[in-house]
């Protein structure tokens, strides 16, 4: 026979220890979901032989008009939710590749104008070379008809661009 000396069962210790479990695994749970949910396209790490360069400059056109966001960092853009706008971006790749040579490879960019963050590998990428990138991107249909959106574009390497546009209905 097993004697418990000094030892008094607490219920209220088991319930604090269930509930801190179940709240742990919760937590666990919706930051794996969570991460499966808004980053999507491709890995930084499967893009062969990567130069990781910086964006070096970057416009966008609505309709006729042309804008800057570098020099214009977090401007705001408005925009009919029916319509569309182009961003044209250079990346600027180092003279060697993350693997420590000057072999043809890929670079490697992130946006978030499609509502999410979305990552591209482009190919066919040397050394000291400009990489230009031209895209169209139009209303998430993930947010809101009329919200404004924040939009990052980024880099492995410190060149984060990023405006906001203002998503309106179209008036009748």
């Amino acid at each position: 026979m097993v004697k418990w000396v000094g030892i008094v069962p607490n219920p209220h210790l088991s319930k604090s220890l269930f509930a801190l479990a179940f709240a742990s695994i919760l937590v666990s749970s919706f930051g794996i979901y969570a991460h499966q949910v808004f980053a999507m396209g491709q890995a930084p790490s499967t893009c062969t032989n990567r130069y990781d360069g910086k964006i070096t400059s970057m416009t966008i056109t609505v309709g006729h008009r042309t804008y800057n966001p570098i020099a214009h960092p977090n401007m705001t853009l408005q925009i009919q939710n029916t319509r569309s706008y182009t961003v044209t971006f250079t990346i600027h790749t180092p003279n060697q590749s993350s693997q420590g040579n000057s072999l043809n490879g890929s670079t490697w960019f992130d946006t978030s104008a499609t509502g999410y963050h979305f990552g591209e590998c482009v190919n066919g990428i040397g050394p000291n070379q400009d990489v230009t990138i031209t895209t169209t991107e139009s209303h998430p249909a993930n947010l809101a008809p009329s919200t404004t959106q924040t939009v990052s574009w980024s880099t492995l390497a410190p060149s984060n661009v990023t405006y906001n546009i203002k998503w309106t209905n179209p008036t009748h």
